[in-house]
């Protein structure tokens, strides 16, 4: 009977028009065009076609193109496409040539050796693709393809491509460098790919950021970046959850049609009960699936390429993709009843806690609405949870129980407002101590033998908030000074080690620091000495506040005491393990470094700092710090190279809210010259400032907006900003906060000639003495002075004297682009940008 070709399957698909050209890949395969096979290997929707298309139409040489399906996994018929394809592409007798050979039954061999011999005739080059090659389970086709690679001229490029292993002699083919693998890493699209899907530039768009977070939960997989792209649009104001909300359905459908479907029942059942897990243990697995041979499931399934990855090879841990796990537990939720799925739930949490991963089995138990075995096993491993860093994570398994009404113990509840407080979640932690006192006038729990070491933590936590409110001291040592009366080795809460700040740079804008509106020196000294004087010295809490102290001074300019306290709080963070009060300590220390323009020792500072802590959050604002360090030195385009490496650490979401990260956002523009964009920053930052009641934001915003007010030549809004600005720094004695930001100096030199000329009475709110003793020049016209060399000193006189850089380059003799650098660099220095301004910047500061 004669074959019916199908045309579609000898030629080269059609590809999506405007897909994205993948140009490193490119690369890769030119540079490997004398290798006899390419192999390109990855579970569906990487692009492994589209990528071949593309290649072969950019290399524009003979192509035969044999698309396989599983009819084809059958010897003769699978040769019989091959010469159709070799035939219609390149060799056009050899179509009739071969089937008289295979119409007379010879060997296969016979047939390879001669379609071999016919390639070696054809002098050009050909690229031979076997698409879907997965399909071919025939061993007779493997010995076939073996024979063909093993004799194949030099003319000859094979390419496969294939979802799963191949039962070829693949290492042999290996060390002898006839193949070259493209495997998951190289077809996962990574950052720039995808910005340019979604923004057509390969630009270092600020919006780059937000594309963080999808390429994190996509993982790089091609479909899975494409169903999303059609269901959502634009994703800059999306988080992780609303992209699964609306991209749900299309991955699943993905999943169900071109994965689960074709598999076997015992497979499929095992792949919908193992995606509660995060991590794939071949003991839990056995647990939840009753498969004893669970840990072959496993490796097939990885060999199968079946999204999947080995993470640990010993022992033995593997985890889903991100996407495949989501779809599996759509398909669990569809195909089992909710007592069904609570069994798998309690049954692999149980395993987990059984084997001492107290956390996985927690959230697994919440994930699971088991919220008895969770509450227990929170209750039971308390001391631990907060001895191993999983405050955040305590904080968001107690939310949960109480959102779902639980009734959850006074330990935990009371261990749960340090952590509200070191989230900044105060009238949620206010909430609870209202509740709590509820409980104790009509429960008398404090004065219970139980409660006993919370009692006490949640008297230090009153007494101290209380004092930083109102600064009465006697009502402060009533909670600070009270003693335990029992022995402390029998409660064990007693020792555990509170963390009071989970993201704040600057302890000042914690609960400890009123959120900017610090206590006078005097009465932090007093209450750090009741502190010492109480059994409580040892505690972070002790620390925590001589970090405060250290702030407060460097605030307001005493850098000598200022660097002595944060040497205390840097050794009470490091031996509590606290990055909340370590990380803060370095970037005082390293801002004190700026100060005294000692550059090298700040960055050096910053790195020492990055190698205490894990936590990629605090990395990140290490690396926000660095940025900023670089600015101070006037270098814009480290700074930006650094400040784009902090979503790497912080997911883009999170970080476009924090004012530490839209702050030097904000300065970066600024100095690029982008003003509006900056204006736009300072203003969303003070109103979020205004919200939270936070003061040393809605200074430092103030500032960058009155600057950009200035620049953009509105000066009436300029001097009405930084008027408020300078009202709030009164307040409290603001001092180095005003110092740092040199662009503002001009306009603050202008406030106060308008003051000093009694010009303007609305502005006479602000204390003479204040704005006074900002501009003294130990304040800042050193600074300034000591910063220009005195080439740079002659080069601005002879500017403000209304010379050309012609003029001033005769009278230095210099040349003119030698006049042109320094201004540049003057401009930079002294906080202008442009000739007139500077002009007008050495008048009114220099006299000349």
């Amino acid at each position: 009977m004669d074959m019916v070709w199908v045309k579609s399957k000898v030629t080269i698909p059609r590809t999506v028009p405007n897909a994205i050209e993948r140009k490193k890949l490119f690369t890769i395969l030119a540079n490997n065009r004398m290798k006899k096979l390419t192999i390109i290997q990855a579970p569906a929707g990487y692009g492994k076609t589209t990528l071949l298309c593309h290649w072969l139409r950019h290399i524009d040489e003979s192509v035969a193109w044999f698309t396989i399906d599983r009819n084809d996994n059958e010897p003769r018929r699978f040769f019989k496409y091959l010469i159709h394809t070799l035939s219609v592409s390149t060799l056009n007798d050899l179509e009739q040539k071969l089937s008289n050979l295979l119409d007379e039954i010879p060997s296969l061999e016979t047939i390879v050796d001669t379609l071999l011999n016919d390639l070696d005739t054809y002098k050009e080059k050909i690229h031979i693709v076997f698409d879907n090659f997965q399909v071919i389970q025939h061993p007779q086709i493997h010995q076939i393809f073996i024979r063909l690679i093993e004799y194949l001229p030099a003319n000859v490029r094979i390419y496969i491509t294939t979802r799963t292993n191949l039962e070829l002699p693949l290492a042999n083919w290996r060390v002898k460098g006839w193949m070259l693998e493209v495997g998951i890493g190289q077809l996962c699209f990574d950052l720039e790919e995808l910005q340019y899907l979604y923004f057509n530039s390969f630009s270092n768009d600020e919006k780059v950021g937000a594309l963080k977070p999808l390429l994190k939960i996509t993982e790089g997989w091609v479909a899975g970046i494409q169903l999303i792209k059609i269901s959502t649009g634009n994703v800059d104001n999306l988080n992780i959850k609303e992209i699964l909300l609306k991209a749900g359905p299309y991955i699943h459908e993905f999943f169900i049609q071109e994965i689960l479907s074709s598999l076997p029942s015992s497979i499929q059942d095992f792949l919908i009960r193992t995606s509660i897990l995060n991590h794939l243990e071949p003991d839990v697995c056995i647990t939840i699936t009753n498969k004893i041979d669970s840990l072959a499931t496993l490796v097939d399934l990885n060999q199968k390429g079946l999204f999947i990855e080995c993470i640990q090879i010993h022992p033995p841990v593997y985890r889903y993709h991100t996407l495949f796990k989501y779809a599996l537990q759509a398909e669990l939720k569809r195909q089992y009843s909710y007592e069904m799925i609570n069994s798998i739930y309690c049954e692999a949490a149980t395993n987990l806690c059984d084997r001492g991963d107290y956390v996985a089995a927690i959230e697994l138990a919440l994930n699971g609405e088991l919220y008895e075995l969770a509450h227990e096993w929170i209750q039971k491993y308390l001391v631990e949870i907060f001895a191993e860093g999983h405050t955040l994570s305590f904080g968001q398994w107690i939310q949960i129980l109480r959102n779902v009404q639980y009734s959850v113990d006074i330990n935990m509840l009371v261990l749960y407002i340090t952590t509200l407080f070191s989230m900044h979640e105060i009238e949620k932690a206010y909430e609870i101590i209202e509740e709590l006192l509820f409980k104790q006038d009509a429960s008398k729990w404090m004065d219970g033998f139980k409660f006993i070491a919370v009692s006490k933590i949640f008297e230090i936590i009153n007494a101290y908030v209380t004092y930083m409110k109102d600064g009465d001291l006697e009502k402060a040592k009533v909670g600070l000074q009270t003693q335990v009366n029992v022995r402390k080795e029998k409660s064990s809460l007693y020792h555990i080690s509170l963390k009071y700040n989970q993201f704040e740079p600057r302890i000042l804008r914690t609960i400890a620091g009123s959120k900017g509106k610090f206590l006078p020196i005097e009465k932090i000294d007093a209450l750090i000495h009741v502190l010492c004087e109480s059994e409580i010295k040892d505690r972070n809490i002790t620390g925590v506040t001589y970090g405060l102290l250290a702030e407060v001074l460097y605030e307001v300019n005493d850098l000598a005491r200022a660097s002595k306290e944060l040497e205390t709080a840097l050794q009470y963070g490091l031996r509590f393990q606290d990055p909340g009060l370590f990380i803060p300590m370095y970037l005082l220390k390293a801002r004190i470094c700026l100060t005294r323009k000692q550059f090298e020792e700040a960055h050096l500072l910053l790195i020492k700092a990055m190698k205490e802590t894990d936590k990629p959050y605090w990395i990140g604002v290490l690396h926000i710090m660095k940025a900023q360090a670089y600015l101070f030195e006037g270098n814009i385009s480290y700074a930006q190279q650094e400040f784009f490496r902090v979503t790497d650490f912080i997911n883009y979401r999170i970080a476009s809210k924090n004012p530490f990260y839209l702050l030097v956002q904000g300065r970066i523009l600024y100095a690029k010259n982008q003003i509006e964009e900056a204006l736009q920053i300072a203003i969303r930052l003070k109103e979020g400032a205004i919200q939270e009641k936070q003061v040393v934001t809605f200074i430092e915003a103030g500032l960058l907006e009155a600057t950009c007010h200035f620049e953009l030549e509105k000066e009436e809004s300029a001097l009405t900003v930084l008027h408020d600005t300078l009202e709030q720094g009164a307040l409290y004695g603001y001092c180095r906060t005003f110092l740092e930001e040199k662009y503002v100096l001009p306009l603050l030199h202008k406030y106060w000639r308008i003051r000093r000329h009694n010009k303007r009475h609305k502005f006479n709110s602000v204390p003479s003495a204040y704005v006074n003793k900002l501009l003294q020049k130990n304040y800042l016209m050193d600074e300034f002075l000591d910063s220009l060399t005195s080439r740079e000193k002659d080069v601005l006189q002879l500017l403000a004297e209304g010379a050309s850089n012609y003029e001033i380059a005769q009278q230095l003799q210099l040349t003119e682009g030698t006049i042109r650098v320094y201004l540049t660099e003057i401009y930079g220095k002294i906080g202008v940008k442009s000739r007139m301004k500077a002009i007008l910047w050495a008048k009114q500061w220099l006299g000349y």
